[in-house]
Order: C-alpha cells, then sequence, then structure tokens
C-alpha cells in the first residue's frame, strides 16, 4: 500500500481518489477551497458536452453508494449541476479521504535540494514533503506519489503585448475580470448601461461575447469594445457536422459578430493592450498594432479610449511555483510536462479536443520519480483539454504505479472496492 497526495478536489483528483482507494493504497486529496471550487466559478455555464462523457464507473458507483441517482448520460449540466449532481456526492463518498481547506505550499523531496542525484535513484527512495497551510497552522505530510491535478482556472493570463502585463495591468489586476462573468444573473447589474471592453479570440470570449450583446438588447446604453489579436472575419473554428451544438452555436454567431457587428459593438481586430490606467473612476486603455508596433489611431481605433469595465478572456496557465524544487521538465511552449507535450504535438489532429486520445503512460512520466501532473494542468497553456482525457490519465498513472501496464479499472473494476469512508492515518 503506497501513500498517495492528490492535489486538487476536482474531477481529476477526485476520480485518482476513487482509483487509488479502490487498488487498496492511502490516498489524501488536498483542496485549497472547496469540492469543485474552479468549477462554481463558471457554474452558470452549460458543458459543451453530455454527461456521459464527463463521469466514470468509479464515480457513478460511488453516487450509488451515497444513495444518489445518475444523471441522464445525454443531457448537458451547467458546472454547478456537474458540482452538485456529481463531484459532491463523489466526495461525500470518498469521506475523509478530501481534505477541504488544506493548501498544499510547497512539494519538495525530503532531505534533498532541486539539484540533488540528477538522473539516479536515491530521489526515487525518498517520501515526498509536503508543507499544509490551514488558515494559521502549518505542518508537514510525507507520500510516496504525488499526483498534481490543481488545473489552471486560478491562473490566469496577461492582456500585454506577447502575453506579459501591459503597462498598469499589475497594479489594476483586481479591477478586471479574467474569467467567465455571469452577465445574465449575479453580475449583469454591474455591467448594463456600461462601457465593456472584452479582449480575447476564444469559446470563453465567444461567450462573453454573445452574453453582452444580449445585455445590450435589455439595455440599450449598454456598449462593448472587442479587441483581439487574430484578424480577419472568422476567428472562432468550426467543424464540418460539429457533434457538440453548443461549440457549433457559438461558431455560427461568433464569427457572424465579427463579419458584421451590431451598433452596439465595435470590434477592433489585430491589436493588443498597451496600457491602462484609472482615470475618473474609468479604465484608459492604449492600444497597439500587432503586425507593426504603431499605435491605433483613427476610425473607430482610437490609441486610447475609456471604458467602465475590462473582461479579459485571455486564457489560463499553470501554476509552476508548487514544484519549483522538484526535476520536472516542461515545455518551452505550452509549459504542460515536456513528454505529454511533445505527444500531443505531434499528434495528428485536426485542432477540434473531441479527436484528443489518450497517450503512452510513459508520457505522463516526469523526471522527478513518482511526480505526475494530471487533468487540465498537465495541457499547459492549451485549450483543448477534455474531462474523459484526465480519467484516461488516471487510470495510466496507476498502472505506471501498480507496473502493470494491462491495469483498467474501468474495463475491469475489482470484485470487491476498498472502503474509502475511514480517513487516511499516514498524511496527518
Amino acid at each position: 500500500m503506497s501513500r498517495i497526495a492528490i492535489l486538487g478536489a476536482g474531477a481529476t483528483g477526485l476520480e485518482a481518489a476513487l482509483y487509488a482507494r479502490a487498488l487498496g493504497h492511502d490516498a489524501v486529496v488536498y483542496e485549497r477551497g472547496d469540492v469543485g471550487d474552479n468549477v462554481r466559478r463558471w457554474g452558470f455555464i452549460e458543458l459543451f458536452t453530455p454527461w456521459k462523457l464527463n463521469v466514470t464507473a468509479l464515480g457513478l458507483a460511488a453516487l450509488s453508494r451515497v444513495g444518489k441517482s445518475q444523471p441522464d448520460p445525454e443531457a448537458y449540466p451547467t458546472g454547478n449541476d456537474f458540482v452538485e449532481t456529481y463531484l459532491h456526492p463523489v466526495a461525500l463518498a470518498l469521506g475523509e479521504v478530501v481534505q477541504t481547506g488544506i493548501e498544499v505550499v510547497a512539494l519538495t523531496r525530503r532531505g534533498m535540494l532541486k539539484g540533488d542525484d540528477v538522473g539516479g535513484k536515491v530521489r526515487g527512495q525518498r517520501p515526498f514533503r509536503l508543507l499544509l497551510r490551514r488558515g494559521a497552522l502549518e505542518q508537514e505530510a510525507e507520500a510516496d506519489f504525488v499526483l498534481d491535478a490543481t488545473g489552471v482556472y486560478d491562473n490566469p493570463g496577461f492582456v500585454g503585448d506577447g502575453g506579459a502585463p501591459a503597462a498598469g495591468e499589475t497594479s489594476l489586476r483586481d479591477l478586471l475580470d479574467y474569467h467567465l462573468v455571469d452577465l445574465r444573473g449575479a453580475r449583469k447589474a454591474e455591467f448594463a448601461g456600461k462601457t465593456v471592453l472584452l479582449i480575447g479570440g476564444g469559446f470563453s470570449a465567444a461567450t462573453t461575447l454573445l452574453d453582452l450583446i444580449r445585455l445590450q438588447k435589455e439595455n440599450a446604453e449598454t456598449r462593448i469594445v472587442w479587441l483581439r489579436r487574430s484578424v480577419g472575419p472568422a476567428p472562432f473554428p468550426s467543424y464540418p457536422n460539429d457533434p457538440l451544438p453548443a461549440r457549433a452555436r457559438l461558431t455560427r454567431e461568433g464569427n457572424r459578430v465579427a463579419a458584421d457587428p451590431p451598433d452596439c459593438c465595435t470590434v477592433i481586430a489585430g491589436a493588443v493592450v498597451r496600457s491602462l490606467s484609472r482615470e475618473r473612476g474609468r479604465l484608459r486603455v492604449g492600444l497597439r498594432r500587432l503586425e507593426t508596433g504603431s499605435l491605433l489611431e483613427g476610425g473607430n481605433a482610437l490609441e486610447a479610449f475609456d471604458v467602465d469595465r475590462v473582461i479579459a478572456n485571455v486564457g489560463y496557465r499553470p501554476a509552476r511555483d508548487l514544484y519549483r524544487e522538484l526535476q520536472v521538465h516542461q515545455c518551452y511552449a505550452s509549459e504542460g510536462p515536456m513528454g505529454l507535450a511533445a505527444a500531443l504535438l505531434g499528434g495528428n489532429t485536426s485542432g477540434d479536443c473531441l479527436e484528443q486520445v489518450g497517450q503512452d503512460p510513459d508520457a505522463l512520466k516526469t523526471p522527478e520519480p513518482g511526480f505526475f501532473i494530471i487533468g487540465h494542468k498537465s495541457y499547459g497553456r492549451r485549450s483543448d483539454f477534455l474531462l474523459r482525457i484526465g480519467f484516461e490519465q488516471v487510470r495510466d498513472v496507476f498502472s505506471v504505479i501498480e507496473r502493470d501496464p494491462a491495469l483498467d479499472l474501468y474495463h475491469n473494476p475489482p470484485a470487491r472496492s476498498t472502503p474509502v469512508a475511514r480517513g487516511p492515518t499516514s498524511h496527518r
């Protein structure tokens, strides 16, 4: 029985705990906030994919153990549905295995520095040391294996040229919204009747764009400035016979706005934010052309203009400080673990996330023995991660831990699952 520390109580982290406990390991999940916190932040959004692509046999069995019914496999849940109907019951089934309100402050090898025993065998024989924090109390724990499933949604990018902060952005960061905003519900009043700058060119930006236009129909004073790096009339990729109707709708309606924006919306393509400042209660935004570096002048795109609010849907990146003292080889482009990043870059797909397939288990290994990055964080800055891939990663990681390439609990479940309601002992 190994001591397995799992960081993050999202879908992939909880699945890893189910898998570990089914195999008889002493597993514990450390979650800084509450179960599914990051999902809650976009909980008002409906998933592109139906329930059947976002659950596993182990998870559905956990629902049954706590008396919860299974969701309709063909229905499309919102993020809040996913948390309430699936993640919370799974965590309940896991009992004290899931430790919420505990932040993992640092992760190291006991008695070893980052540069010790490079390529050797000693590191793998030493346990991991975790520094934990609950409120003002700090304590240590040890583990034989660590699975980092903390995701990326908590670490958004910047709006400035080249992905670095624009001048003034860091001091104003608290005034900008870098995540999806509930423009139909809880925060509607904050944006109604305001001039809103939307930055971004992905599906999150498309979601925000269409919600802002809907808001303007309800409040005619609402004005939208949409800034994106890409040029051309169709920034959102389309897929022939797209099996995901919500994605197809976003593509169709988002590209329609890009090609023929309504009067309430000014579209600025091929430009980035140069500066941000606060003047008389509003945000002044300076822009720069992407290709030439020159300031934007004339027409609808001025060198600087004032807005009331900024929504920056500019993507997310993995937080790496947690394992900075471990030997982790990361991709120079995506910041995902190098083995997996190389496998993904070499994949033959059209860019459709549905074409993503699980990689060889060895691709999930890092130079640090026993340390694995799984879930969305394993994809680094890439946005094409699917929950289904995270579940496959869990299976593959445990085939490595168990040294059994044929291990697959999804197709060959154990005859009797290990009880999971009792709490872990060696991590306290």
